[in-house]
């Protein structure tokens, strides 16, 4: 009887801990998942969103977590690129460069809805040292991979998420 008694207070605590929630409120799973949608879409239309990433993946090499807050910031033309780099480089400036550290200018910038709930995002963005092409891939919960590549370096790829509450 008191395994059977545990067992029903660990499913309602685990039960509990599985709430959502929107600006403090708790709501369902589908209300969430409708919000997150919207707010990715926004996001990726009015070109203003952030990424928080959580792990790489180097062209040559082992995939490493995150433990520092890297990001990738969108700001309508601007583009923030706070991501560690890891892999060759061919002919970039003395001392290394500025890598994947940068405030750049977008040149170029395409969506396409890949599938349902998959959206693509191709960026051109370069800075004083490079030219870089960004391939996004953000899911309409808000998970995201970004896909780097330039002539100067071996590509990397990230995973982590959207910001979605906006902060």
């Amino acid at each position: 009887m008191k395994k059977i008694l545990l067992f029903f207070a660990i499913t309602a605590l685990l039960t509990a801990c599985a709430s959502y929630t929107i600006n403090g409120q708790k709501v369902s799973k589908e209300e969430y998942s409708r919000w997150a949608t919207q707010r990715v879409k926004e996001g990726i239309d009015s070109r203003r969103f952030v990424i928080d990433v959580r792990s790489m993946h180097p062209y040559r090499g082992h995939s490493r977590q995150l433990s520092s807050p890297y990001s990738l910031e969108l700001r309508g033309d601007s583009v923030i690129s706070y991501l560690p780099y890891f892999g060759e480089a061919r002919n970039i400036p003395y001392g290394g460069g500025k890598g994947l550290n940068f405030i750049g200018h977008l040149y170029g910038y395409e969506i396409h809805q890949v599938k349902s709930g998959l959206w693509q995002v191709m960026m051109g963005v370069e800075n004083d040292e490079a030219k870089y092409l960004y391939v996004l891939e953000v899911f309409d919960n808000g998970s995201s991979s970004i896909h780097v590549s330039t002539q100067e370096r071996d590509p990397i790829s990230f995973y982590g998420e959207m910001n979605l509450d906006g902060k």
